[in-house]
């Protein structure tokens, strides 16, 4: 009887674990994020008009699709907005998101600011190939191939490294990596500090359990089926080794990434770094809710970048 509880007991536990690594990992069908009328954009209900404008302001206007290969084969594309300028910006949206909704209204702002723009569909999202999103991990690596490919394409003399969500954390795990010369600073709005700390995060809020004595098999799921360790990444090291300017940007509202998720990479680096943290913002929402506060930020920030 002891053998048959025991037995019951084991495939509850793999059944979680799969239950988790498919909810947490795999590619999903959230249809079209760029039409505001998706329930998924219900959490954006007060900025819906906004969004929309720069979704169709993004459609509107000259771009081409680009496209390179990752380091593990897979083919990653992306939207080059050409302003015949000799500074670019890298724009990487979130999980499970979209290049356009994450950036809808950041698009015009950079092309006034004199940018060429890169908007990319991260591994697994969009037009990108792939079945895993790895929460940063391989994504950062993603980073290389694509400051490679636009290096060799288009030369920009400076570039800016953006995101957005797990974009963000997807931009400052990138400085694990020796990046090139021109890259000349990093924003991240709204990032977490690891995949291992969104994850108790998350279970903790959405499944009232403790993922602490779950992860290690999580991780072992990971490391099977993607090749990759949720323990190995955090942004407060990879900041650490890298002396590029850095800008955190993050609601105080914000339920899912806490802000205090930012305020650690910034206390624990602070020499280049600044941080703007955002009254009543939700996640990524600091730019919708002080778009005036935001911009100023954003362009002092650029102008000592670029100067």
């Amino acid at each position: 009887m002891i053998y048959l509880i025991l037995a019951l007991v084991l495939i509850a536990v793999i059944c979680v674990i799969a239950y988790f690594f498919c909810m947490a990992f795999l590619k999903l069908d959230t249809g079209n994020l760029d039409d505001m009328n998706n329930p998924a954009n219900k959490p954006l209900s007060e900025h819906h008009e906004v969004i929309a404008k720069g979704i169709e302001y993004i459609n509107s206007i000259e771009f081409e699709w680009v496209e390179t290969v990752s380091f593990d084969g897979l083919k990653l594309m992306a939207r080059y907005f050409n302003n015949n300028s000799d500074k670019t910006i890298f724009l990487f949206h979130g999980y499970r998101s979209s290049a356009s909704r994450d950036f809808s209204c950041a698009v015009k702002m950079y092309l006034d600011f004199g940018f060429n723009i890169l908007l990319v569909d991260q591994r697994s999202h969009g037009k990108s190939e792939g079945k895993l999103i790895t929460f940063g991990v391989k994504e950062s690596r993603d980073v290389v191939s694509w400051l490679e490919f636009v290096n060799k394409s288009f030369n920009p003399k400076k570039i800016i490294i953006s995101g957005m969500s797990m974009g963000a954390t997807t931009v400052l795990l990138s400085l694990n990596y020796k990046l090139p010369n021109n890259v000349v600073g990093v924003i991240a709005d709204s990032g977490f500090t690891s995949p291992v700390d969104i994850i108790k995060l998350v279970a903790k809020k959405s499944m009232k359990i403790n993922a602490g004595f779950f992860i290690p098999i999580l991780n072992a799921c990971c490391l099977l089926f993607g090749g990759f360790s949720l323990y190995k990444s955090n942004t407060i090291k990879s900041a650490k080794k890298s002396d590029l300017p850095i800008l955190l940007i993050h609601g105080k509202a914000d339920n899912f990434v806490p802000p205090e998720m930012s305020q650690s990479v910034f206390d624990e680096r602070k020499e280049n770094t600044e941080i703007f943290l955002v009254e009543n913002a939700g996640h990524g929402l600091g730019f919708l809710v002080d778009t005036k506060g935001a911009m100023e930020k954003l362009d002092a920030f650029i102008k000592k970048c670029i100067q």
